[in-house]
């Protein structure tokens, strides 16, 4: 017979766990919307603050900004005349000018518009503008009023005042360039504009003399060596001629004459060719006509650019909500996280406060084993 166990606790079955049907989409959706909005409404001092704050400072900024005005002229560059054929007579000898189309391109004086080359002579430039306080004359590194006792920096900082100043953009479709100059003084901004067209057309003729230079030497030089070459077949031609005088009666000799008129005939069209391309060339040599056609030449501009208040502030609104609501959310996840940490501080605070009491006194974790053990 056996006896019952004494003093066995009962034994206890707990249900089993259910599991919690998840949260619909829409559910999780709006308590995810109303979280956000709750940080929103949390923080809205700060968001309404920094919105009014960035608002206020552009528009007190597009204000009291100085005023700026705007001179702007179109123009693109001429075809080169002369150069196609003269290409074609290079390119038999193996030679390739180079310069061609690319000299023409637009792009290349929409960049040409930025150079130190092109905008030192525009700042070295005499000009007389009228301000409040009277007429003023000077180069740009004076009314630009920068000084410096290095040289090199002065031009450096007039270079780059001018490349702030202007911009140029290219249309793709009809090559036209747009030039827009922008200073404080409309007799400035106008008198640049004109300056930059007139030396973009002197380095278009200069380039084009260099250029035109350079081919009548070339061609010279080539004149000289295919005219040899031309007298010579010629003086075949004559030797054939002399040494046979009823040559058209024989079908070798009249294969032999064409084969060396074909000669001559060929050398003759290259030199006449390169007489041409010569006089071609000495033409666009000593040619200072204008190489841009302006298409709108620079005018005085009649009032300041518009300064667009209302656009800046509404521009400073957002940024401003914008800055306080990316504020807010790491405020909000800064929040949690302290109270996340705060709880584990405590936590452990009290775990390391009981093991090191247990350490000291070694009995402690028996005697909670059995008050453990009387409670269950």
């Amino acid at each position: 017979m056996t006896r019952p166990l004494v003093n066995e606790p009962p034994l206890t079955v707990s249900p089993a766990p259910r599991d919690v049907p998840p949260l619909p989409d829409d559910q999780m959706s709006t308590i995810s919307a109303m979280s956000l909005f709750n940080v929103l409404l949390r923080y809205r001092v700060l968001i309404v603050v920094l919105t009014l704050v960035f608002g206020f400072y552009m528009g007190f900024r597009s204000v009291t900004s100085g005023k700026a005005y705007t001179a702007q002229a179109q123009f693109m560059p001429k075809g080169a005349s002369g150069q196609g054929g003269l290409s074609q007579i290079a390119a038999r000898f193996g030679v390739n000018f180079g310069g061609g189309d690319a000299s023409q391109s637009p792009q290349l004086y929409t960049d040409l518009l930025e150079t130190k080359g092109l905008l030192w002579p525009v700042a070295q430039k005499e000009y007389r503008i009228a301000t409040d306080s009277g007429v003023r004359t000077g180069n740009l590194i004076q009314l630009f009023r920068i000084r410096n006792p290095r040289p090199i920096v002065v031009k450096v900082k007039v270079i780059e005042r001018l490349q702030g100043a202007i911009k140029a953009a290219l249309t793709a479709k009809t090559g036209v360039i747009d030039v827009r100059v922008t200073t404080y003084n409309p007799d400035l901004s106008f008198q640049i504009a004109q300056n930059l067209l007139e030396q973009v057309n002197i380095y278009n003729l200069t380039n084009r003399q260099q250029q035109a230079s350079a081919e009548r030497a070339f061609i010279e030089k080539e004149l000289g060596e295919r005219g040899a070459e031309l007298r010579a077949s010629e003086a075949d031609l004559e030797s054939f001629l002399e040494r046979n005088r009823q040559y058209r009666s024989s079908p070798e000799l009249m294969l032999e004459y064409g084969r060396i008129q074909r000669e001559v005939d060929r050398r003759n069209a290259t030199y006449s060719g390169l007489l041409n391309a010569r006089e071609t060339a000495r033409i666009e040599e000593v040619r200072d006509l204008p190489v841009i056609n302006i298409i709108e030449a620079p005018e005085m501009p009649i009032g300041p650019n518009p300064r667009g208040g209302v656009k800046k502030t509404l521009l400073g609104l957002i940024i401003g909500f914008m800055l306080g609501c990316l504020l807010a959310f790491v405020g909000d996840r800064m929040a949690r996280s302290r109270e996340a940490q705060t709880d584990d501080f405590l936590e452990f605070t009290e775990l390391k406060r009981e093991a090191l009491g247990d350490l000291t006194h070694p009995w402690r974790p028996l005697v909670r084993g059995i008050r453990s053990r009387r409670k269950a």
